[in-house]
C-alpha cells in the first residue's frame, strides 16, 4: 500500500483548524459569528428581521496579528483553487442560443485566467506584510519568493499587465475562432461551422491543459510558503506538534 506523504500545506491546514477551535473560546467571538450569520439569512425578513450586527470584531492585538496571517494565507490558498476552477470555464460553453459567442466566452476566460496570477502575487505580498507584523525578527527572504514567482509566471504576469493597462486580450488562435464564427454566419454555414467548432475545441483544450499545469506550479509555490510559515510563525508551529 502506498504511503501518503504529509505536505506542509496539510500540516498548516491542521494547525489552522486547531487555531480556529481555540479562537472559538475567545469572549464574544462565537456570539458575533451567530449574529453575522443570522443577519445574512434574515436581514430582509419583513416579519422578523435580524438585527444588524457589528461589521467588525476586535480581538486583542496578539490575536489580531495572528488572525491577519491566517486569513492572508487562506486567501492565497483560495486563489490556487480559483485558478483550478478556470480549467472548467475553458471546458464548458453553457451559452448556446444567447448573445454570448464562443469567441467572447473564451476571451473572458483567458482574461480571468491571467487575473489569477496578479491576485496571487498581490495576496502573497499581503501575507508577507502580515508575517512581518507577527514575527518581525524572522530571516525569511521575502524578495526571493516574489522573484521566484515572477520568474515562474513571467508570461502570465506580462499578459495581465498588458490587459490592464493597454487593451483586451488577443491571440491568433482566438482570432481564428472569431473569424470562423463570423464566416459561419455569413457564408457556407456547414463548412465554416464545423471548422469553427473543431478549432474552438482544440483551443479550449490547450488552454485547459495550460491552466492545470500552471495551477500545479502555483500549488508548489503555496507549498513553499506553507513550509516557511511553519518555520517562523510560532503560533502555527506549536499547533503541529
Amino acid at each position: 500500500m502506498s504511503q501518503i506523504t504529509e505536505t506542509a500545506k496539510s500540516r498548516i491546514s491542521a494547525a489552522i483548524r486547531k487555531w480556529i477551535i481555540d479562537l472559538n473560546k475567545y469572549p464574544g467571538w462565537r456570539e458575533w459569528n451567530r449574529s453575522k450569520i443570522s443577519y445574512a439569512l434574515y436581514f430582509d425578513d419583513e416579519i422578523q428581521p435580524s438585527t444588524r450586527h457589528s461589521t467588525e470584531f476586535k480581538f486583542s492585538p496578539e490575536i489580531e496579528i495572528e488572525h491577519a496571517v491566517i486569513m492572508s494565507y487562506m486567501t492565497l490558498q483560495d486563489t490556487v483553487h480559483s485558478l483550478r476552477d478556470v480549467e472548467w470555464y475553458f471546458r464548458r460553453y453553457p451559452f448556446a442560443g444567447t448573445s454570448v459567442t464562443r469567441h467572447s466566452h473564451l476571451t473572458n476566460c483567458c482574461e480571468l485566467y491571467y487575473s489569477r496570477f496578479y491576485r496571487f502575487r498581490e495576496r502573497l505580498k499581503n501575507l508577507f506584510d502580515a508575517v512581518e507584523r507577527a514575527t518581525p525578527n524572522h530571516n525569511l527572504d521575502v524578495g526571493k519568493f516574489i522573484k521566484l514567482f515572477d520568474k515562474t509566471f513571467d508570461k502570465e504576469i506580462r499578459a495581465r499587465h498588458n490587459l490592464h493597462h493597454r487593451e483586451r486580450f488577443d491571440e491568433v488562435a482566438i482570432s481564428r475562432i472569431f473569424l470562423t464564427e463570423s464566416f459561419a454566419a455569413s457564408k457556407d454555414q456547414d463548412i465554416w461551422h464545423k471548422e469553427h467548432l473543431a478549432h474552438y475545441r482544440r483551443t479550449t483544450n490547450e488552454w485547459a491543459s495550460r491552466t492545470v499545469l500552471c495551477a500545479e506550479k502555483m500549488d508548489r509555490v503555496l507549498e513553499a510558503v506553507a513550509t516557511a510559515l511553519l518555520e517562523i510563525c510560532t503560533f502555527l508551529k506549536v499547533r503541529c506538534d
